[in-house]
């Protein structure tokens, strides 16, 4: 379906603002080129092979992925090298040793069940990462259990059929900063543990790169000394928590769900619109004690307004957003009429939404 308008629009839609889109991915490809870093982009917000093309054109050769299904759809589009940057499931291993055969592909083991199971029954080689957890809590091995990371690394030694290549971390914890001073500062303390553990691996005979990534950190942040590869995902179409955290401004945010108008209580400057939970996501942000789980934006032919004066999604249902705005906003605006949401977390909304449409161009399905 192509040249759709905003005015054919009925249902909840995901709306691709292209020109923001591949603004993001040229600044952030330009930033880290110029500091001399492998690129390597998480692929799990966008999951569309038409996006991926839009990489190619500012000459990205590596991804990141999240999972088995989402490997096979870009090796399906053409890509040849392939991180799964999350912990290898076990139960599709016949899958994944049989993709590795097509690809260059990469997968990550998170514990030491995991590398004694590989131990016992690989028959070829296979590249793969090594997680180390640095406080987040998530996966990967404690880094400051060396002992454990030890005889992690003492189990590979001893498989030839394991070829370790590099270790890897996700910093979350920059996530639940306030400022940007406190981003750069998380990424330094992150970093600097990390920096630690691979010097003392180095001193041990062991080749390794690091590889990181998270968007506020390759956004706010200007030093990654050490650091091999870089692996961010969300900085494709930024979101709200981004623009909170100042990892972009909101004119960068390029996603942005188009909602119909379904009821009106101006008694209480509130209107309810057809976009909820199975849409947006139930994830939220905080300020000042008043959760917003979306800000208010005005629809455009091709793009949308910067977000409406004390204007946000105040609850969500599965398919309700309950909008609290102000009677200025409730004049222009009747039932059947389309709202625009900025959502909170873009990697979530894209995932429920399934597709994107760029206005007056196209439709792109992804994953």
């Amino acid at each position: 379906m192509n040249g759709l308008s905003i005015q054919d629009i009925c249902e909840p839609t995901l709306l691709l603002d292209e020109t923001k889109c591949k603004n993001n991915i040229n600044r952030v490809v330009s930033k880290v080129k110029n500091m001399g870093i492998q690129f390597r982009p998480h692929f799990k917000t966008h999951q569309s092979k038409e996006i991926g093309r839009w990489f190619q054109e500012f000459g990205v050769e590596k991804i990141a992925v999240s999972s088995l299904k989402m490997a096979k759809y870009f090796a399906q589009a053409g890509w040849k090298d392939i991180l799964i940057a999350f912990p290898l499931n076990l139960r599709e291993l016949p899958e994944t040793l049989l993709l590795t055969k097509h690809i260059n592909l990469k997968v990550t083991v998170s514990d030491i069940a995991t590398i004694e199971f590989l131990s016992n029954i690989l028959t070829f080689p296979i590249d793969v990462y090594l997680e180390i957890d640095v406080g987040y809590g998530r996966s990967g091995l404690p880094i400051d259990n060396f002992n454990l990371i030890a005889k992690a690394l003492s189990l590979i030694k001893k498989t030839k059929f394991i070829n370790l290549i590099g270790i890897l971390s996700h910093n979350g914890k920059v996530y639940f900063c306030n400022s940007k001073d406190e981003v750069i500062e998380q990424n330094r303390i992150f970093l600097g543990k990390l920096f630690d553990l691979k010097n003392k691996l180095t001193s041990e005979g062991f080749d390794l790169i690091l590889s990181v990534g998270d968007t506020p950190s390759v956004s706010i942040c200007d030093d990654f000394y050490g650091v091999d590869e870089l692996r961010p995902g969300n900085f494709v179409f930024y979101d709200v928590q981004q623009a909170y955290l100042g990892s972009c401004d909101f004119e960068d945010i390029a996603v942005c769900l188009a909602a119909p108008i379904v009821a009106i209580y101006p008694e209480r400057n509130e209107m309810i619109c057809y976009g909820g939970a199975v849409h947006l996501s139930k994830d939220y942000i905080e300020i000042d004690g008043v959760k917003f789980f979306g800000l208010l934006v005005d629809i455009f032919n091709d793009s949308w307004s910067f977000p409406l004066e004390n204007s946000f999604v105040r609850f969500i249902t599965q398919e309700h957003s309950v909008i609290k705005t102000t009677p200025q906003v409730l004049s222009r605006y009747k039932v059947g009429d389309l709202i625009g949401i900025l959502p909170i977390h873009s990697c979530l909304t894209a995932d429920a939404m399934k597709k994107y449409l760029v206005p007056n161009k196209s439709w792109f399905a992804h994953l």
